[in-house]
């Protein structure tokens, strides 16, 4: 696994000044420029996606529920997690029931247009943008992918033009910070269970000689479009490759 380093990204509330004045103090200063408002969006999008630790995500301040609410033919029931109970009914006497509640290891999250599944074990930071919602995915790994939600209403070429402007806004950025054999490969066509699309990909090395990959991806379903970045150290692939299949194969319409 690669060394933990320390990621300092924007509010999901930020505003084009907010990225010009962060990234002119961080190493990301190639951004201190003024983003023009019609490409600020995807230029957001990247400046997220370059800020992926190459690591462990921190863990979410507070302790993970461990009691429940289990309703039964409308009878409610306080259970804790992980481990077997037997529910005496109050309505009904003499009727009992045997049940575990535990969480799922996959866990499914819904954006405005898309939804899709993911392991457990990432941590999930979510802009909840009522227009092209944005969500990273940390886990524990060390892979990081960021997901969003372009509505609907995209044709070919606009999705073109998104993967476009995200690959060069992710070589840009890696360039400016010299990171070396830096190269591009793609469009590559791309399908899914639930999705087509195209790919590119990206991958250098770092200051410490550690290759990295970084996929872009621009899919169409059903009703939606969805960008997808992922990001790894080029040796943990075997760890994380069925972590990022599963979530690419996931994506569908909000049910």
């Amino acid at each position: 696994m690669g060394k933990s380093q320390e990621m300092v990204c924007p509010p999901s509330t930020a505003t084009p000044e907010d990225y010009n004045r962060l990234f002119s103090e961080r190493p990301f200063g190639c951004f201190a420029r003024k983003v023009p408002a019609a490409r600020f969006l995807l230029v957001a999008v990247i400046l997220s996606a370059v800020c992926l630790k190459e690591a462990v995500a921190q863990p979410v301040a507070g302790a993970t529920p461990t009691t429940y609410e289990l309703i039964i033919n409308g009878e409610s029931f306080r259970v804790e997690s992980n481990r077997v109970v037997k529910l005496q009914s109050k309505k009904k006497p003499g009727v009992s029931y045997e049940i575990a509640i535990r969480i799922a290891p996959v866990q499914r999250l819904r954006l405005n247009a898309v939804q899709f599944d993911y392991d457990r074990l990432a941590r999930v930071d979510d802009d909840r943008k009522p227009k092209r919602r944005t969500v990273r995915l940390a886990h524990e790994l060390g892979v990081e992918m960021l997901i969003s939600d372009w509505g609907s209403q995209t044709d070919a070429a606009q999705r073109a033009e998104i993967l476009k402007t995200l690959t060069d806004s992710v070589t840009e950025t890696l360039g400016q910070r010299k990171f070396k054999d830096l190269k591009t490969a793609g469009p590559h066509d791309r399908k899914f269970s639930g999705t087509a699309g195209r790919a590119m990909v990206v991958t250098y090395s770092d200051e410490q000689g550690l290759g990295h990959t970084c996929q872009v991806y621009v899919l169409k379903g059903p009703e939606f479009t969805v960008s997808c970045l992922v990001q790894y150290l080029d040796s943990d692939l075997n760890e994380v490759k069925d972590i990022v299949k599963k979530t690419l194969d996931s994506f569908r319409p909000v049910e």
